[in-house]
């Protein structure tokens, strides 16, 4: 599972940034993991994603220090999965709001403090022409990671209910003694 989490972020991402869209699409598989697995293997996914990033650019030391991002989207998920509040797509929306926040303040920061408001990545466009109306590196940096974030970790979010409420079906189908999955074993 955490393989196929890894490929499918690093594999959306290389095709969001071959395009130059302006957003990430490096968290679905993270935000499934943290969803179905837990916790730890979620991290693990946030973590793996960006140190494998690096690697396959040959190492230009940008997407390490987002890998921040990626962890808060699983401690997001996993913490409403645990305290079983992500049945409903109220909850779903309430859970896509907080992730895209958390990578909008967490991505901000680290581009306008690490790498001077701009990483070379399609969301730069929109960086770029906040400040040139007159907004500061943070505020721009933060700004316009927003909308992409709002888009971009909504189908994230999405998927990891999605699955989240596959695999609480199937226990149900297949243990009728054990309705849904426990939160309290992962």
């Amino acid at each position: 599972m955490i393989a196929a989490a890894l490929a499918a972020n690093i594999g959306l991402n290389a095709a969001n940034n071959a395009l130059s869209l302006p957003f990430f699409f490096d968290s679905i598989g993270t935000a499934v993991v943290a969803a179905t697995v837990g916790l730890v293997p979620g991290l693990v996914v946030a973590i793996g994603t960006n140190a494998l990033i690096e690697v396959l650019n040959g190492f230009p030391w940008i997407h390490l220090p987002f890998a921040v991002c990626g962890m808060a989207t699983a401690v997001i998920i996993w913490a409403f999965v645990r305290k079983n509040a992500f049945g409903n797509i109220g909850t779903v929306l309430l859970v896509s709001l907080l992730v895209a926040f958390a990578n909008s303040i967490l991505g901000g920061v680290i581009a306008s403090f690490v790498y001077g408001g701009v990483t070379g990545v399609g969301v730069d466009y929109l960086v770029t022409g906040l400040v040139a109306a007159g907004q500061s590196i943070v505020s721009a940096a933060f700004w316009a990671r927003l909308p992409a974030n709002l888009f971009d970790k909504t189908i994230a979010v999405l998927a990891a209910y999605g699955a989240h409420r596959y695999l609480a079906r199937a226990t149900a189908t297949s243990h009728p003694d054990r309705p849904g999955i426990s939160a309290n074993t992962r």
